[in-house]
């Protein structure tokens, strides 16, 4: 029988992977299709944020023999750091099996979503004894999504769209095998909330503690919102176990008229409880490093950008839209924590813990603007909304069987309308997987297709010319990686992910973001003094000046030679030209 179980968990493993993977398995089946000739398929992914190419950036630092971060997207000298340190491993490892950087990325997908669906796994058969239950927390826990929304088109037609389309998070499909370090947020930190607080630390010795310190620690610094939600569930237990204690105490030494010998024996039983909780706070000030690591390393250039850009561009919670993209699941919830706190069931205290930390800390975040608050939505909140989801079907179900009916027909009644609903509820998830999937394969078909604009920008929306990154594979092959260029924003964005060059700008993490911004425009129009532009060049190190679309747009088409007499072209193409300064 459990060999059946376990055939049935791994075909739903895989069946769920490849639906997720579909989208992507889809794009490498056009690569030889291109709308337009003259452009180069790249397979990318999470294709509207600009962030693929920074992960990429630090994949191609691991790749070529770096042990530490530098920060390619912007020019002041610094050292390297572990801030994204994950990709930077995650490129060693992909050098060892001779992968590409986007090869070793997607490698990160491939061996982090199976980790993660296995977590889900056994968190249901942690939760739930019967095997239909498991299975049923399973299915919904990964297809639960977002409410249907109609959507009018121009030719006054309707389609079935979703609700914060744009946090790939939130959706069935992609969350599965979405960005690499947020699956090891979510595998590391639910891994450690099962041995820390599910399964009773006082069942492990201080030698078994060290790997989950450990591996805390590498939670903190790669994605910090998981180790953050981790501390708020830890610190709210420590908190009600004190309190009780603290109350049977007070009860205890009231009692005047117990005997000496009792009352002790009833006070040391009150204390039983502490060498658990000197665990759980040793493992918060063990794994702490990790975030006053991160938070003392974001007060140096150029790792305070990233800091900066949260402050001056918060992306909050639209707390309504997120309810409804989140979908029936959150609602279904609340109810099994509202049952589970009537039954006094504390089992399921964690879970709702869980969901409580995210949104206090998604309320704290937008007062202290130290992190995004909708970051902290990315930690795998639909775990514990799935599993509180199931209890609640779990309990309604019992109690329909268990009541003593007059009539057997009304319970059979009942059964039915409860099967229904479940029913429903799971064809409801998986018509929005369906949305997704075609809503992503429509984006991908449209991507293929297009040839307009020549040079985009968000980066990703479509595949490079090949001319263009010809340019850019040139700076691999002649330049050396500290040497600084300067480009527009979309070549800023792609010179340090595929020619591992340092930028003047590029990204958000770009130091003085908008100053620099203002400082690209200006020289790319031509109104800089000559005298002024040799002083900024020579300032910001920058040694070679990238001119493709974007630059001549700015420029309108005038040869940047004629305007700055000092720079040298060094190579040219029918998209691409670059200068030596």
């Amino acid at each position: 029988m459990n060999s059946v179980k376990t055939i049935i968990f791994t075909s739903l493993i895989i069946v769920f992977l490849a639906i997720s993977f579909y989208p992507t398995i889809f794009e490498l089946s056009k690569s030889k299709s291109l709308g337009d000739p003259n452009r180069e398929f790249i397979l990318e992914h999470n294709f509207y944020w600009p962030d693929y190419n920074l992960y990429l950036s630090k994949i191609r630092q691991g790749t070529e023999g770096r042990l530490t971060a530098l920060e390619r997207f912007t020019s002041e000298p610094h050292q390297g750091s572990l801030i994204q340190e994950f990709y930077v491993v995650l490129g060693l490892l992909g050098k060892t099996m001779g992968l590409s950087p986007n090869s070793a990325y997607q490698l990160g997908r491939i061996i982090l979503s199976p980790l993660l669906l296995i977590m889900i796994c056994f968190l249901t058969k942690v939760y739930f004894k019967k095997f239909f239950w498991q299975v049923l927390a399973f299915l919904i826990i990964l297809s639960s999504g977002s409410f249907p929304r109609l959507i009018m088109e121009n030719n006054g037609a309707f389609q079935v769209g979703r609700f914060m389309e744009w946090w790939s998070n939130i959706d069935a499909v992609q969350r599965i095998t979405f960005i690499p370090h947020i699956l090891f947020g979510q595998v590391g930190s639910f891994f450690l909330l099962y041995w820390l607080v599910i399964k009773k630390i006082n069942n492990l010795s201080l030698k078994q503690l060290i790997p989950l310190i450990i591996l805390g620690n590498a939670v903190g610094l790669v994605f910090p919102p998981s180790l953050m939600t981790l501390y708020g569930i830890i610190m709210t237990i420590i908190f009600i176990k004190l309190a009780g204690r603290v109350k049977i105490w007070r009860y205890l030494h009231r009692r005047e008229s117990e005997s000496l010998f009792n009352r002790d024996e009833r006070l040391a039983d009150t204390t039983n409880f502490l060498p658990d909780l000197s665990k759980l706070i040793l493992f918060i000030i063990l794994s702490a490093p990790s975030l006053i690591y991160l938070f003392f390393i974001t007060r140096v250039p150029p790792w305070s950008s990233l800091v900066i850009f949260h402050q001056t561009h918060p992306m909050l919670i639209p707390f309504w839209e997120y309810l409804l993209g989140t979908g029936p699941v959150f609602f279904l919830a609340l109810f099994g924590i509202f049952i589970s706190l009537v039954k006094r069931d504390s089992k399921f205290h964690p879970l709702t813990f869980w969901i409580l930390m995210t949104f206090l800390f998604a309320i704290l975040f937008t007062y202290i603007k130290e992190q995004s608050p909708l970051r902290f939505t990315q930690t795998g909140l639909f775990i514990p909304l799935g599993l509180l989801a199931v209890y609640f079907f779990q309990q309604v179900w019992e109690f329909i069987v268990s009541f003593k009916y007059k009539d057997l027909s009304v319970k059979h009644f009942f059964c039915f309308c409860y099967l229904l609903f479940v029913i429903c509820y799971l064809a409801l998830n998986f018509f929005m997987m369906k949305v997704s999937i075609s809503w992503q394969t429509n984006f991908i078909t449209q991507r293929v297709r297009a040839n307009i604009p020549a040079v985009p920008y968000p980066p990703q929306t479509m595949y490079p010319l090949r001319t263009w990154m010809d340019g850019i594979r040139w700076l691999k092959n002649n330049t050396i990686r500290s040497d600084v260029v300067l480009a527009e924003i979309t070549a800023g964005n792609f010179i340090p992910a595929y020619s591992g060059n340092t930028v003047f700008f590029g990204q958000s993490n770009t130091v003085n973001y908008e100053e620099k911004q203002r400082l690209v425009d200006r020289f790319y129009t031509g109104k800089m003094p000559v005298r002024e532009a040799e002083i900024f060049l020579k300032n910001n190190r920058v040694k070679y000046i990238f001119v493709s679309v974007q630059e001549k747009e700015k420029s309108k088409g005038k040869s940047l030679e004629m305007v700055y007499p000092f720079l040298k072209p060094v190579y040219n193409n029918p998209q691409a030209v670059i200068y030596r300064f």
